[in-house]
């Protein structure tokens, strides 16, 4: 398979400090490919670190 785009839903949930950094590798590799990736992530040093665009949702107040 060659897909244009991958979407990923908390790839780094609840793992430890290498295994993130080894999610955080294979997302590097496939940028390198062309692949467009969307990924939801609540860990803002993990989006900054794999990121090139990064759009942050603040809750709405009532």
């Amino acid at each position: 398979m060659k897909p244009q785009i991958l979407c990923y839903d908390e790839p780094t949930s609840a793992l430890d400090p290498s295994l993130r950094d080894a999610v955080g590798k294979v997302i590097l590799d496939l940028k390198e490919t062309g692949i467009t990736q969307i990924v939801v992530t609540h860990d803002p040093a993990f989006a900054e670190n794999i990121s090139d665009q990064i759009l942050q949702v603040k809750p709405i107040n009532k």
